[in-house]
């Protein structure tokens, strides 16, 4: 598939879920489901079964335990998270990614992962008993030249999504941050334990106003 063709294909999927989220009338936002369900179908046909399609919309139209549980998603979590869930993991790594694995998969006679995890550091903040972790020691890293190969390459074989651990990933929070924006096509999962994540990391991620862009349905944090 040429660049120009995935931009656009791309682009018309970036502007429906954009009108799903926008929508709050519950029948509205069923039938647009619906229609982006057709236009997935229409792009990436060829690569999953019709019934799978059908069966889309199937629960869409029973507005089942998965439907109230998308329908809560895009009530109630950050919109610029949601969207960029569904374009880079949905359209990316689960449909757009799947074309380049299978051809990669026939070039080259062996399984492509639609995941890679790896670890940006063995160190941790915290020495908690009976961790895993602990048994690397603290001084293992991986560069950032080295992190952001493995997702060049991984790309470039249709791997958009990557699943960081350690250690504590945010040990690496500058690069990891470097790394998220020079490949915003791709997911990027952290394993944390939480506790290094502070207003300064807020910011840096998502700038000044990072409390009324992550928590929209709430009053801001004093």
């Amino acid at each position: 598939m040429s660049k120009l063709t995935h931009r656009i294909e791309k682009k018309a999927v970036e502007i429906l879920v954009d009108r799903i989220m926008a929508e709050r009338n519950p029948a509205d936002r069923q039938k647009k489901l619906k229609r982006l369900s057709y236009v997935m179908q229409h792009l990436f046909g060829d690569l999953f079964e019709k019934e799978s399609f059908d069966d889309a919309r199937r629960l869409i139209d029973e507005g089942g335990k998965w439907f109230r549980f998308l329908n809560t998603a895009l009530d109630t979590l950050n919109p610029h998270v949601v969207k960029t869930a569904v374009m880079d993991l949905g359209f990316e790594a689960g449909f757009y990614g799947l074309r380049t694995r299978d051809a990669a998969k026939a070039k080259y006679h062996c399984n492509i992962p639609w995941a890679i995890l790896f670890d940006p550091t063995s160190a941790c903040n915290l020495h908690c008993i009976g961790c895993w972790a602990a048994e690397y020691g603290h001084t293992l890293n991986l560069s950032f030249d080295v992190m952001d190969k493995i997702v060049r390459e991984g790309k470039a074989l249709g791997c958009h999504f990557y699943l960081l651990t350690g250690g504590e990933p945010l040990m690496r929070k500058k690069d990891i941050l470097r790394l998220c924006r020079k490949h915003p096509d791709c997911e990027f999962h952290a394993f944390t334990n939480g506790t290094l994540i502070d207003d300064a990391f807020c910011v840096r991620s998502h700038g000044r106003d990072w409390q009324s862009q992550l928590l929209p349905q709430y009053r801001r944090i004093p």
